[in-house]
Parts: structure tokens; C-alpha cells; sequence
């Protein structure tokens, strides 16, 4: 990649002026060449390579040797003070030894572990038998089980694993199952997938069996020999049989780990910009070997720029983390509760690496909850909407001389040369910087992960799917993100500032015509509701956007950064009253009426009578959490904006008027809609299990 990049570095130069001119205030031109020039697609490729070798189920024996593969690449790539940090873990970390499946006549081998480790489900017991074999269909209802006599045999069937193992194996007797059970089943064009299946551990109350009553096994295939052992059963004129063997085990410490390398700053340690990826998953490629291949690329090429002098040693530590999903992270802040507050950002990678073309994927980028309002968004923006709209072709694109449609091409030497589709969209969760965005965790992260992706969970998930040209944008972007943040100084934290400010004004401009749509939609007797509803709106998006300033003078606490953040404030603050009173000049325009009364109801004053004060150890309230059964109806992503605005100092009905205002601003088909009520029974339930305690509003 790096002769091709610097071809494209020779042809960039002699471009006209207004071609060569899309590029980010954040990406300056000789950085972004030398990332080009050093970050390779290809050695990404390489690295996701390797991973595949591993069946990598958290806390097994392919987990660690997964872990040990990553730690030494690390340490090649010139990583520091790599470690191998092992985590207590209340998990199972299953291993299997050995596993096949054969039919008994006509002598056929169904299934191997050793051919596909995603041929025998996770959890599987060891097993010896031989049996007959019975076609239950989905086996999920009791309808597909009358007049069909399952104890002591194997079942067939297509439905979920777990739900299988409850209804044929812990309340009918059946030994296992064979599943032919797809992630895709509404799709009739990935026949022999093989997904990616699941045994319980164990029962549990709901299960209708005694609690604790272990799985036993389940043997993958895929939807295609599923539809062909039912044929031959079908024209057989004796039940067909098979035979089960399979090696598996738990070790005697239950353990997970992630794996720690670090790029040190040279005057901020307390600053950290975080790097994740998640190791643990199956065979997989691209989720999320990408992940971790990237980060290994990145650490590498960022170590040798910095060693051959062409860029300095970042001003933060750059830390890099390759951790079990959404499980090292809140373990590591457990056991080392002020850590957080050295962690300035967190950048997560989790399927980087999709061949986009497959499945019309698109790499989306999470923008930040609205409790934890950042400029690291903005930078981010900036910097994918610079690396995508160099990589892909546009009809008004000048410069016919071009070997490419793309203004600023990155690609890969075995990758393809397809657009790069990218965008920001609302926060998600699913995936590792959801571990950092907790209000009792409090740092700003986000994530790149591409969706939708018909691939995941399956042996479909491999090499081929991967395009090292997006592992090379991905890593691209990522990389310049990570090295603005590590440099930035109250020399130029202002411009940032600035910058921000402005996106700021745009995205309350884009919740403005928000609320003035849902006023205009809204029947006629609910208007008056719908204004309320939009006023709250712009409020609560001038104070997302003035604490996303606020968060800026981290950078530059007692100099110019301060003053202008103070400065920039001050106009979002002044510019409020005004949009009030364009509001209410809208409303009357549109019905005619004055705007209502915005005083609460005495409902509403019951429940701003309350505030509810978060546990302070961090520990309990995960715990507490845990444990608290979800609202039905409330979004489960804005039941953790409720539990992240309620700090202490709103009350309950301003809590409800921030999460109601977040999910109005993405629409209702994002986050759905929330309703006071939802928001105080999901706080009185939190408090309840002892997440919160509630005290009286001042």
C-alpha cells in the first residue's frame, strides 16, 4: 500500500487548487500523508488473518491464546509496556477438544469441529451417544411436538438454540439437538451459513425444569443439510440415527482478559486517549478481528512514524486496549475506580473491515449520548466526512485525468476500490464504547461499526469478507482522531472551540425545525402538548451544546481555551430567549391561538418533587443495575439516558425532559417516545434495587 500511496501522494500534489482542497481543519494535509503513506490496509488484512485461527469464546483456551497472539504483535509493533492483564469473571469459559456428527446409515459426516469450529455450539457438554433422530421443525411451540415422541433421542429442529434446549431437552427428555438454525430467516440466499449457536449453561426459573440443570448439546449445520437430512428422512423407511462425540471442558478459574499496550506521552498523563477492540467473539473476521487488526495496525505505524521522526511523540498517552466486550471495561474501572478521570477519550472499532458492496453495509460512526455532550463528535465528523468524500466519486468532480473517480484515494493492494459509505448517526450501544458513556464512568467514546451486516454470528463471517481498503480508512480515520486529541493545547483548543460552537448552532438549528415539525403534525388537540414538547427541545439542545463546550476547558483549564469557552457560552446562553419567541410566533402562526401555559400539573410537581442521587460506588450501582427489570415501552437506550441525567441535581420530571427531548431529536423510530410516567417507574425501580436513593427537591 505504501508505493500506491505515495503514487496518489504524487498525483494529489499536481491537482487543481479547488480539488485537492477537501480536507479537515483537524487532519492537516502532511499528517494525513504520512498516515496514508504508513497505515496499511494490507497488514491489517494480515492480522485479521491470524485471528481467524482462533474460536475465540470469552475466557477459553483459544480466547487466551488469541490474547497472546495480539500481545506479542503488539510488542513486534513497537508498542509499550504491553501486558497481559487477566479479570476475575462470572462467566464460562468453555473449550472444546474435539466434535463431530455423523449419520449411522448411510454412513455420513454431518459436523466437525475441526472443519468448523461453529459446528458445535457453545456449551456443549462432552458427549458419547448414538441415536435416533427426530424432525421437530422449528421445535420452539408446542405444536411442533405433538404426536412426537423426543425422550432419549436427538432432535432436529431450526429454532434458537436455548429455546430448542428448553422445550425438546429439559421438558421433553431429548438428548440434544442437531440445529439448522440461521441468523438470516428471512434471507434464501445464504443456504449454508452455518450460524454461530449458543447452550445454555444452565436452567434457569423460568425454564420450567429444577433450576441449574445443565445444558447438553447442540450440533450446528447448516439451513441447506438441514433441508437434506429431512428429505432422507422422509424417504427412508427406518428412523435415521446419528452418533455424537464430543471433548469439551471448563477450566478450574473462571478468568477473562484484555490485553494493554501504550504509546506515552511526552507531558500529559492524565489525559489518556483510549483505544478498544474486542477480541472475544468466534472465528470471525470481520467481527471483530477488524477490530483488533486495526488497532494493531495503527499502534505499528503510528510507533515507527514517531521512531523515524516524521511525526513527534504525542503530547497524551495513547493507550490501547483489546478487551472482552463490554465486560474488561466495566471489571478494570471496578477494581480501579479513578481511572476514569485520566481517560480523556475512548475510540472503539468493532467491524471495521466489511466489504460494503456485500449487503449494502455502511460504516456508521455513533455521535454521543446527549448526557455526555463533546466536541469529540465534531472531530470525528470532520475527519470521516473528509477521508469518505475523498473516496467517493461525484458527478461535479473536476479532474478528468484522474486514474480514479476518487479525489483522494486510499486503497489497499488486495483491497477493492468501492466508495466509502460513512456517516454519524444517533448513539448506539452493542459494542465496547458503550462501557465508558455511564454517567458513573463519564468518559466520551465512540464507535465505528458497520451496519447492517447479514455476515455476523456465522461462518460467513470470514477473510472474504473483509476489504483491506475499508481496514485502511477505518484505521485512517481512527488514527488522525486519536492524534488530534493527543496534541491539542490551549494554543489551539480555541479553534477547536470555535469549530464546535459553530456545529453546535447547526445541530440547535436542526432541532429548531424539529420542534416546529412536531408542533405542525401534531392533531389539534394535542398542540398544546406538542408545544410544550418542542420547547423543551430547544432548551435541552442549547444545554447539550453548552456543555459540549464546557467539556473543552479540560484542554486548556486556566488559559485562552477557558476564556473563549466562558465567550461562547455566553452567546449560546443569550441566543435562548430569542428562540422561545420565535417558537411561540411560530405556534400562534400555525393554530391561531396564544401559546399555552407551560406551568407543570400537579403530577408533573409531584415528580419534580423528587431527585434521585446515584450510589457512589461504582461496583454497587453496576450491580443495582443489573438488577433492575426494564419499563416496557422505554427505549432501552433512553432508560440509560434516564439513569445517566438523573445526577443529583435535576429532578425527576427534568430528567424526563431531557431523555424526552433526546429521543424526539432522533424521531420516534430511533428511540421511540418517552412518557413521564416510563421515566419515573424506571427511577423508582433503579432506586429500589439500590442503584439510587431519592431525596426531596429543593
Amino acid at each position: 500500500m505504501k508505493a500506491l500511496s505515495r503514487l496518489v501522494l504524487t498525483i494529489l500534489l499536481f491537482l487543481p487548487p479547488g480539488l485537492s482542497a477537501q480536507t479537515s481543519p483537524f487532519l492537516p494535509d502532511p499528517l494525513y500523508y504520512h498516515l496514508v503513506n504508513e497505515i496499511s490496509g494490507d497488514r491489517s488484512f494480515e492480522n485479521v488473518r491470524h485471528l481467524t485461527h482462533y474460536h475465540k469464546t470469552a475466557g477459553s483456551q483459544d480466547f487466551f491464546a488469541a490474547t497472546e497472539w495480539i500481545r506479542g504483535a503488539a510488542e513486534a509493533g513497537g508498542l509499550e509496556e504491553v501486558k497481559l492483564i487477566r479479570q476475575p469473571w462470572e462467566g464460562h469459559g468453555w473449550s472444546c477438544r474435539f466434535g463431530q456428527a455423523w449419520l449411522v446409515e448411510p454412513e455420513f459426516k454431518l459436523a466437525s469441529y475441526g472443519d468448523v469450529a461453529m459446528s458445535i455450539a457453545d456449551d456443549s457438554r462432552t458427549t458419547h451417544l448414538t441415536a435416533e433422530l427426530v424432525d421437530v421443525g422449528a421445535g420452539v411451540t408446542e405444536a411442533d411436538y405433538q404426536g412426537k415422541e423426543v425422550k432419549g433421542k436427538v432432535v432436529l429442529a431450526s429454532g434458537v438454540v436455548s429455546t430448542v434446549t428448553r422445550e425438546a431437552v429439559w421438558k421433553r427428555g431429548a438428548l440434544g439437538i442437531l440445529s439448522a438454525m440461521t441468523n438470516r430467516p428471512e434471507a434464501f440466499d445464504a443456504p449454508d451459513q452455518v450460524a454461530w449457536g449458543h447452550m445454555p449453561y444452565a436452567a434457569g426459573e423460568e425454564d420450567g425444569v429444577k433450576e441449574g440443570t445443565p445444558g447438553t448439546f447442540a450440533v450446528m449445520i447448516s439451513p441447506r443439510r438441514g433441508r437434506w437430512i429431512q428429505r432422507q428422512m422422509a424417504a427412508g423407511a427406518k428412523p435415521l440415527r446419528v452418533k455424537i462425540d464430543i471433548e469439551a471442558s471448563y477450566p478450574d478459574k473462571q478468568e477473562q482478559a484484555m490485553v494493554e499496550g501504550w504509546i506515552r506521552g511526552s507531558e500529559i498523563h492524565d489525559q489518556q486517549i483510549v483505544f478498544t477492540a474486542h477480541i472475544q467473539e468466534t472465528t470471525s473476521a470481520n467481527d471483530d478481528g477488524s477490530g483488533c487488526a486495526n488497532m494493531l495496525e495503527i499502534g505499528r505505524a503510528l510507533a515507527r512514524l514517531i521512531k523515524e521522526g516524521k511525526i513527534p511523540r504525542p503530547r497524551r498517552d495513547l493507550r490501547f486496549w483489546w478487551v472482552t466486550e463490554l465486560s474488561s471495561e466495566p471489571r478494570y474501572f471496578r477494581d480501579n475506580p479513578k481511572e476514569p478521570r485520566r481517560i480523556l477519550i475512548d475510540l472503539n472499532q468493532d467491524m471495521v473491515g466489511a466489504r460494503q458492496s456485500w449487503g449494502g453495509r455502511v460504516q456508521y460512526a455513533s455521535r454521543l449520548p446527549w448526557s455526555l455532550p463533546h466536541p469529540l463528535e465534531d472531530v470525528l465528523e470532520s475527519v470521516l466526512t473528509t477521508i469518505r468524500d475523498g473516496n467517493t466519486s461525484f458527478l461535479a468532480l473536476r479532474g478528468t485525468k484522474m486514474p480514479t473517480p476518487f479525489s483522494r484515494e486510499i486503497t489497499a493492494v488486495k483491497g477493492s476500490r468501492e466508495p466509502f459509505q460513512a456517516g454519524m448517526v444517533p448513539y448506539y450501544d452493542s459494542t465496547d464504547h458503550h462501557a465508558f458513556t455511564p454517567a458513573r464512568v463519564g468518559v466520551p467514546a465512540s464507535s465505528l461499526t458497520n451496519w447492517p451486516d447479514e455476515f455476523i454470528h456465522s461462518t460467513a463471517d470470514d477473510l472474504e469478507n473483509i476489504d483491506p481498503t475499508q481496514l485502511g480508512r477505518n484505521a485512517v480515520v481512527v488514527a488522525a482522531v486519536a492524534l488530534y486529541f493527543a496534541n491539542v493545547g490551549d494554543e489551539d483548543a480555541p479553534a477547536l472551540v470555535a469549530y464546535a460552537a459553530a456545529r453546535g448552532r447547526a445541530r440547535i438549528a436542526g432541532d429548531v425545525a424539529t420542534a416546529l415539525a412536531h408542533i405542525a403534525e401534531a392533531a389539534p388537540g394535542a398542540r398544546e402538548a406538542a408545544f410544550r414538547e418542542a420547547r423543551s427541545l430547544v432548551r435541552e439542545s442549547y444545554r447539550r451544546e453548552t456543555s459540549a463546550l464546557a467539556s473543552a476547558r479540560r484542554l486548556g483549564p486556566r488559559g485562552r481555551t477557558a476564556e473563549y469557552v466562558a465567550s461562547a457560552s455566553g452567546q449560546l446562553e443569550s441566543a435562548l430567549g430569542a428562540e422561545y419567541a420565535g417558537l411561540e410566533r411560530a405556534y400562534t402562526a400555525m393554530t391561531g391561538k396564544t401559546p399555552p401555559n407551560v406551568d407543570l400539573s400537579r403530577d408533573e410537581r409531584a415528580m419534580a418533587a423528587k431527585v434521585f442521587v446515584p450510589e457512589a460506588d461504582f461496583g454497587a450501582q453496576e450491580d443495582a443495575l443489573q438488577k433492575v427489570k426494564p419499563v416496557e415501552g422505554l427505549h432501552p437506550l433512553m432508560s440509560f439516558e434516564v439513569y445517566n441525567f438523573a445526577d443529583g441535581r435535576r429532578n425527576a420530571y427534568e430528567v424526563y425532559e431531557a431523555v424526552a427531548a433526546e429521543a424526539l431529536a432522533a424521531g420516534e423510530w430511533y428511540y421511540g417516545s418517552v412518557r413521564a410516567a416510563d421515566v419515573l417507574e424506571t427511577l423508582e425501580r433503579a432506586a429500589r434495587a439500590g442503584a439510587f436513593s431519592v431525596k426531596a427537591a429543593k
